[in-house]
């Protein structure tokens, strides 16, 4: 077979790869996870089941589940360029009902509109999240008006108060409200005492279900008022168009490489990651992380950015920017629709402010808005002075919430060791930021001087600190040896019979912080970890994604030969048995970047891990999904290693 025959053969093979639902018995199972959202209001939707519907803003718990009822099974499919998902409703080997999802941007609403030939039945219950069911007090539903002589209840009020927290323990300053609405041939009755247990049975002909949601009574009246006062299908239409003005820009993108697989990947990762940024800019993380946090975001924009979306990735580093200003600071994850409300790690100034200055710089590489980053130029001067307060011997050391530690990969105890990944993004994205103001002439020399001093000196020592006989190594305990642990800070407790996240831990001996609780115990037992030296394959691929610049041709070569040699062993690109989802994008950079034969096999098996919604996962498992799923992090990264594959074809 040609070289040429063999690329047309891989795309053949991909783009007959199907990524339309097809769930049976319809449950929380192992399938793909959808997002539909408009940046006020989000629902998250396994085939035809609603796991999650919360907002607006983004940043507030889910308050309502919708799960099929029965056996029957369902096949969904998105409409190409929009936010829009229809499903059929199958028993036996007939179709006995058509559904179609969308979310109306004109009137803040989720619309279901049902067509059935039989009998199909929901579950629907409010605040069904066991770790909210301690708030079931600050959740009210009632009906808005007295049944008919059917018991037909059309509408129902559901009320959040405002003590009910977000995410963890963080209040908002509102409560929130959402009005369940029916009509046509359905009804929707309470089946216990508490009425947050619904019945939704829809009956042969047409039906609709309405979520409105709004931060006061007042607001769900005048939404109200608009849906009554315009078709479903014109609200159907104007969200259509709205989301093919959108598309076209990738659209445009994906039409310059002529690949129907890749079409339609990044149809589906543009459509999953607008439906997650919220109104402010800022992009959820997933369904189990309902805040924007710095490290996913940076992969969301880099996606962005590859796919022709500049006015989304402009729009997250106005996040910051709001945030920033507000605050004075940037914290680990940052409230969507709530400024000044953070979700706080470890080390906070660190890393994630290196991700910031670099998405910055990516930002202004594909479109020289120097204006902007003029006007954002306060934050990035911030970011840049945040983590030269962290360096030791040209080290920085690691965020709390950094991907292996959050992923258990590396233990917790590294956190003040030197990070290869935090010290290299501070490399980078000072340098890129040093060449932007010095080009452009916009700080003094000796400022400059300054700073290009210190950035030379971490470049320096970073072969010395992290690369040893061609090795990158993770961590390096060395920062450690003189360092004074602060009192105390944010992050996990690390006591061996407690862990978990806690607002503040205190310093016991050595790495070892704990929560008050356990600094309380008798702890003459508890041994002080050892230092310990570790390599993980993967970090070996990091400089490929970020697209570093430190590193010879020789050293590039040797990185991604450990990789490449572990791979072909084990079929794995990690030594650990949970690979994060991103890791095969890192690879596919690699193997691009020294142009080696693999790269065909690491493209198709990426794109083979894309679940039915067209997406990838937060890790995989000897090639199954685990974690969070409709991840934009991973689908960004991942799509736009895709994009560079194909544009080096």
């Amino acid at each position: 077979m040609s070289f040429r025959s063999k690329i047309s053969g891989l795309f053949l093979l991909i783009s007959l790869c199907s990524f339309n639902s097809a769930i049976g018995a319809e449950t929380e199972t192992d399938k793909g996870v959808h997002a539909i959202g408009d940046g006020n209001i989000c629902v998250y939707g396994q085939g035809s089941n609603i796991i999650q519907l919360f907002g607006a803003p983004y940043s507030t718990p889910s308050m309502l589940r919708l799960t099929l009822a029965g056996t029957d099974s369902v096949k969904s499919h998105r409409i190409n360029g929009t936010a829009v998902w229809n499903h059929q409703i199958i028993r036996g080997n007939s179709v006995i009902s058509t559904v179609t999802d969308f979310i109306s941007s004109l009137t803040g609403s989720f619309i279901r509109e049902i067509s059935a030939k039989a009998e199909v039945t929901y579950d629907l219950e409010v605040n069904p999240d066991p770790g909210y069911k301690i708030y079931s007090s600050q959740v009210s539903v009632n009906p808005e008006k007295e049944p008919s002589a059917t018991q037909v209840y059309p509408s129902y009020l559901v009320e959040v108060q405002k003590n009910v927290p977000l995410m963890f323990s963080y209040l908002p300053p509102r409560g929130r409200y959402y009005r369940l609405r029916i009509s046509g041939n359905a009804t929707l009755l309470p089946v216990d005492s508490t009425g947050k247990k619904l019945r939704l049975r829809l009956f042969p002909g047409n039906s609709k279900i309405v979520v409105i949601a709004g931060e006061s009574v007042a607001k769900l009246d005048k939404r109200t008022n608009i849906i009554n006062s315009i078709s479903t299908d014109s609200l159907l239409s104007m969200t259509r168009k709205d989301w093919l003005k959108f598309s076209a820009a990738h659209q445009r993108i994906s039409e310059k490489m002529n690949v129907p697989s890749l079409k339609n990947a990044i149809d589906d990762i543009s459509v999953l990651i607008k439906s997650q940024q919220g109104a402010d800019g800022g992009v959820l993380a997933g369904y189990a992380y309902h805040m924007g946090y710095v490290r996913d975001q940076y992969g969301v924009s880099r996606g962005l950015l590859a796919m022709g979306h500049y006015e989304e990735a402009k729009k997250i580093l106005e996040f910051y920017f709001q945030n920033w200003n507000q605050s004075g600071f940037i914290k680990n994850a940052q409230g969507i629709g709530f400024p000044n409300i953070f979700h706080r790690h470890e080390n906070d100034e660190v890393e994630i402010t290196g991700y910031l200055v670099l998405q910055a710089l990516d930002y202004y590489g594909k479109t020289k808005d120097l204006s902007f980053i003029l006007r954002i130029m306060p934050m990035l001067e911030w970011a840049i002075d945040a983590q030269k307060r962290n360096l030791i011997e040209g080290m920085l050391p690691f965020n709390g919430d950094e991907t292996y530690i959050a992923g258990g990969i590396l233990p917790r105890k590294v956190m003040y060791n030197g990070s290869a990944e935090a010290t290299l993004l501070f490399i980078e994205g000072t340098t890129r930021l040093l060449n932007c103001v010095n080009t452009n002439k916009l700080w003094n020399p000796e400022k400059i001087a300054d700073l290009k001093k210190t950035v030379q000196g971490c470049a320096d020592n970073y072969r010395k600190n992290f690369f040893q006989n061609g090795i990158l190594i993770s961590n390096n305990p060395d920062r450690e040896v003189n360092f004074r642990y602060p009192v105390s800070r944010y992050g996990v407790c690390l006591h061996p019979k407690h862990g978990g996240y806690a607002s503040e831990v205190f310093h016991y001996k050595g790495s070892l912080y704990f929560c008050k609780d356990c600094m309380k115990k008798d702890n003459s037992m508890v041994l002080i970890p050892e230092p310990e030296v570790f390599s993980i394959v993967s970090v070996s691929l990091f400089p490929f994604y970020i697209n570093s610049t430190l590193f010879t041709t020789k050293e590039k070569k040797q990185l991604v030969d450990r990789v490449i040699k572990y791979y072909q062993k084990t079929g794995n690109v990690s030594e650990k048995n949970v690979i994060p989802g991103s890791d095969y994008g890192f690879f596919l950079d690699g193997l691009l970047a020294v142009n080696h034969e693999l790269k065909d096999e690491i493209f198709l098996k990426m794109m083979n891990l894309r679940d039915d919604s067209g997406s990838w996962v937060e890790y995989y498992n000897s090639g199954m999904a685990m974690g969070c799923k409709c991840r934009p992090w991973e689908s960004g990264v991942n799509i736009e290693a895709a994009i560079r594959y194909c544009k080096k074809k």
